[in-house]
């Protein structure tokens, strides 16, 4: 009936046309959510739900199954054992997963995702830039510390006509930011094309940089390599170090005045002594 204060015989700290359906110390006080069984579970959040045990839903038109979920965001959703997601969109499967960007996404166990439309899976993974993929199973030690041996990808874009040389960014103006005491390979596929696709241009970048607790160590270990898959008179791209942001930085070098747009894909191994 609509508008009517629904809940479970027994049951009665229930929100507006909430239900807990069975089980045992069980709150339901958000309205519009539901409970399915299992025991000690708290949903406080609008239009959510919470199956299992020890699970606590605080955030709007979210839901938790398993057990000691821990979901403070709207829209999040966590399968699976003691995950925490505090950011919006988030999701999380498995175990201990840890999830605390927009639309930021971890299977497997012990990840955290701390970058906007990150993706984690494995075990004990680090995605710490926005549309970061990362990937590990495990550190040195059972299980280790998160992210020390991992793999990791992203693609990073430019679309210019002048002001050569330019960097391709991580979105609208991010960087891509190294891990503090890490050392880093790297290789880089880059894709340049005109506007009417009549001049375009490929290459493979390859090196090592390493980066210590301070931005300005960053460095480039030896030397880069670079091999042109596809040339263009007066188109270049190159890799350095950013020691103005701890970042790996891929500079395309063009003439003014022809719109051109750079497409990277960076892939990078990364190791450290964590644990």
């Amino acid at each position: 009936m609509e508008n009517e204060k629904l809940y479970y015989l027994g049951e009665p700290e229930s929100g507006a046309n909430s239900v807990i359906d069975g089980g045992e110390h069980n709150s339901c006080n958000g309205s519009d959510s539901f409970v399915a069984a299992g025991s000690y579970n708290e949903v406080a959040g609008n239009m959510s739900f919470a199956s299992g045990e020890s699970n606590t839903v605080n955030g709007n038109h979210s839901a938790a199954f398993g057990s000691v979920n821990d979901i403070l965001a709207n829209y999040a959703h966590a399968s699976g054992t003691g995950h925490v997601i505090t950011g919006d969109a988030g999701s999380a499967s498995g175990d201990g997963n840890i999830v605390s960007a927009y639309a930021a996404s971890a299977e497997g166990g012990l990840h955290v995702c701390e970058g906007a439309y990150s993706h984690a899976e494995g075990l004990a993974a680090r995605a710490y830039l926005d549309c970061q993929h990362a990937k590990a199973s495990g550190g040195f030690s059972n299980p280790g510390e998160i992210g020390e041996a991992q793999y990791t990808n992203i693609i990073t874009r430019l679309s210019a006509e002048e002001n050569y040389p330019r960097d391709l960014l991580l979105g609208e103006e991010g960087r891509i930011a190294l891990m503090d005491n890490k050392m880093n390979a790297f290789r880089i596929m880059v894709v340049a094309s005109n506007a009417d696709r009549t001049e375009g241009a490929a290459w493979e970048l390859k090196g090592l940089i390493r980066k210590n607790d301070t931005p300005d160590s960053t460095a480039i270990a030896g030397t880069v390599t670079k091999t042109i898959i596809a040339p263009n008179p007066g188109w270049d791209i190159t890799a350095e170090a950013d020691t103005s942001n701890g970042a790996l930085r891929v500079i395309a070098h063009a003439p003014e005045g022809q719109c051109i747009r750079w497409v990277a894909f960076v892939e990078m191994v990364e190791v450290a002594f964590y644990s």
